[in-house]
């Protein structure tokens, strides 16, 4: 069955989109079979992905339009598979609001699983139904941030969500928090501050029910001109400037996420 990664933060512009698209092209790139799932409904993953907004999306499965799961699998030109993102999906918290909902983007994720090793979920900047979706499907949460202390604030969020799932009469998750992403990392003084406040919320502030047996990593994306630029011609980093340092950074990324989940 395929491992299930979630990319979340309740702030906007930290990187979720941008990790989802990097580490889907590299573990593609390592010949692993990765399917991408866009449940923002601003769709940026679709968008810099370059899929097909005409095809079946994740709002059409969820509502049951989409008869067949295949229909709405594309594969987009980085070389891995994607269901696109809708805009329909701002009206979430009333379409899928029965109890039995909850468990859609699961029922997505197993139907799915044995045809892929990864799957990645770039997910909207929201503590909304669509984040307890994630929380019940994901195995693993792997949090972006950035040197904002709103972004750092999230990170607080998310754990105090996913203990709602993991205990009491809500013991519905088995989620783990994988690691954290900085993004648009400068080596100075605060972004060094930056990594030891999360170093040690991660220690000290994350329960262990939550966490891996390894305690989670903190590795960062250095800050370049090439990211923007790489969003602008709707192309991965991997491909527009692989020599950029936000590129090689999200390769070890993607290294250390591989080694700790096949060991």
């Amino acid at each position: 069955m395929a491992v299930t990664i979630a990319f979340a933060n309740q702030k906007g512009g930290v990187g979720k989109t941008t990790s989802t698209i990097e580490i889907a092209t590299v573990l593609t790139g390592m010949d692993k079979k990765v399917l991408a799932i866009d449940l923002d409904q601003q769709c940026n993953l679709t968008k810099n992905a370059e899929a097909d907004r005409d095809l079946p999306n994740i709002f059409d499965i969820f509502s049951e339009k989409c008869e067949n799961l295949n229909d709405a699998i594309q594969k987009v030109p980085a070389g891995y598979d994607l269901i696109a993102g809708s805009a329909s999906m701002s009206k979430a918290d009333k379409e899928f609001e029965d109890v039995d909902q909850a468990y859609l983007l699961a029922d997505l994720v197993e139907a799915l699983g044995e045809d892929y090793d990864y799957i990645l979920i770039d997910n909207a900047p929201a503590r909304d139904r669509l984040l307890n979706m994630r929380y019940i499907a994901a195995d693993y949460f792997i949090m972006c941030a950035d040197s904002g202390e709103d972004s750092i604030d999230g990170i607080d969020a998310i754990v105090a969500d996913m203990m709602k799932y993991h205990t009491g009469k809500r013991n519905l998750a088995n989620s783990k928090i994988l690691g954290v992403i900085i993004v648009r990392f400068r080596q100075t003084n605060i972004g060094s501050a930056v990594i030891d406040i999360i170093e040690e919320k991660l220690k000290n502030d994350v329960p262990e029910i939550i966490k891996t047996e390894k305690t989670p990593f903190v590795m960062s994306v250095r800050e370049a001109a090439a990211v923007d630029e790489a969003k602008m011609m709707h192309q991965p980093l991997q491909k527009y400037k692989k020599s950029s340092n936000p590129a090689i950074d999200y390769r070890y990324i993607v290294d250390e996420i591989v080694s700790r989940i096949e060991g």
